[in-house]
């Protein structure tokens, strides 16, 4: 059973105000982000400026939908 870790959040969302830990600000390897299709550049802003697991899925579900009819 592989146990799951908690990093102390690293980011902000600034679609919603949740706080999220990045992996590249954690210091891991890779970033949760990289399992998702991409959407928009990787900001160079840094820390700050990416979106939260929730708001990055909801963008790219709006966005694989297209605009309405």
């Amino acid at each position: 059973m592989q146990q799951e870790t908690r990093e102390a959040p690293t980011n902000i969302c600034p679609a919603c105000g949740a706080g999220f830990t990045c992996g590249m600000q954690a210091g891991q390897p890779e970033c949760w982000c990289a399992a998702f299709p991409p959407l928009l550049a990787v900001p160079s802003a840094g820390a700050g400026s990416c979106y939260c697991p929730a708001c990055l899925a909801q963008m790219i579900d709006s966005q694989q939908r297209g605009p309405k009819p």
